[in-house]
C-alpha cells in the first residue's frame, strides 16, 4: 500500500520508497499554464503508482504542490479530472513524417508510436488501460482520445499505399484493420519493455506485410 505524505511541505522533495518518486513543486505563485501542466504530470503519475482506482485530489494535489482548490473548480470528481488529462497519453500520428514506402513506413510509424510510450506515461497508460472498463464514461473518452488518433493514423498511412498501388485497396477490410490494431496494441501498448528495431521489424515483415499484401 502506497503511504502519501500527511504533512505541508516547503520546498520540492521526493516520495522515499515510491516507485515514482516525483519531486513536489515549491508551493508559490505560478501562471494557470504551469499550474496545469504540473497538475496533469501529477495524475500519470499517480496512475502509473497507485492506479485509477485509488487516485485521489488529495494526492495530486500534494504531487503537484499545488492546493486542492484548482482541481475542485475545475473537475466535479476524479473521473473528470482524469479525462481532462487522457490527451497526454494520447500519441499524434501527425508527429511521424512519412516515407513513401509501404514498409519503411510501418517500421517508422511503428518505431515512432513505440518511443512515445515510455516511463510514467507507459505505466499510466496501461494502468488506465486495466481499469477503465469498470467505467463506461472513461472508457469511451480513452477510446476516442487516445486509441482512434493512433489507428486513424495507421489506417491514413495504409490507405495512402493503396493508392500508390502497393496494397490492393480490397485488403483494407475491417478485419485486417481490426488485427493490425489489435497487434498494435500488444506489441507496443501493452508490453512491459520496449520494443527493439529487430522486434519491430519482424512483426513488420512476418505478420503486418504478409497480411496486407496477400490476395484475398
Amino acid at each position: 500500500m502506497v503511504s502519501r505524505p500527511t504533512g505541508g511541505r516547503t520546498g520540492a522533495s521526493s516520495v522515499s520508497g515510491a516507485r515514482y518518486a516525483v519531486e513536489r513543486s515549491v508551493r508559490t505563485r505560478r501562471g494557470t499554464d504551469a499550474v496545469e501542466k504540473a497538475i496533469s504530470d501529477a495524475v500519470l503519475a499517480e496512475l502509473a503508482e497507485v492506479g485509477f482506482g485509488r487516485l485521489t485530489f488529495e494526492g495530486v494535489a500534494d504531487r503537484a504542490g499545488t492546493g486542492k482548490s484548482p482541481l475542485y473548480r475545475r473537475w466535479p470528481d476524479t473521473t473528470c479530472l482524469v479525462i481532462g488529462t487522457l490527451e497526454k497519453l494520447g500519441m499524434d500520428p501527425a508527429g511521424y513524417v512519412r516515407t513513401g514506402s509501404l514498409r519503411d513506413d510501418l517500421i517508422g510509424l511503428t518505431r515512432y508510436m513505440n518511443s512515445t510510450q515510455e516511463g510514467v506515461k507507459a505505466d499510466a497508460f496501461r494502468s488506465l488501460l486495466g481499469e477503465a472498463y469498470r467505467y463506461p464514461q472513461l472508457l469511451e473518452r480513452f477510446k476516442s482520445q487516445v486509441f482512434d488518433p493512433l489507428f486513424q493514423g495507421l489506417t491514413d498511412l495504409l490507405h495512402d499505399a493503396s493508392r500508390r498501388g502497393e496494397i490492393s485497396p480490397a485488403r483494407l477490410t475491417p478485419v485486417v484493420l481490426e488485427v493490425l490494431h489489435a497487434l498494435i496494441i500488444k506489441r507496443i501498448l501493452l508490453e512491459t519493455r520496449n520494443l527493439t528495431t529487430k522486434d519491430i521489424a519482424e512483426m513488420i515483415d512476418e505478420v503486418l506485410l504478409p497480411l496486407l499484401v496477400t490476395k484475398a
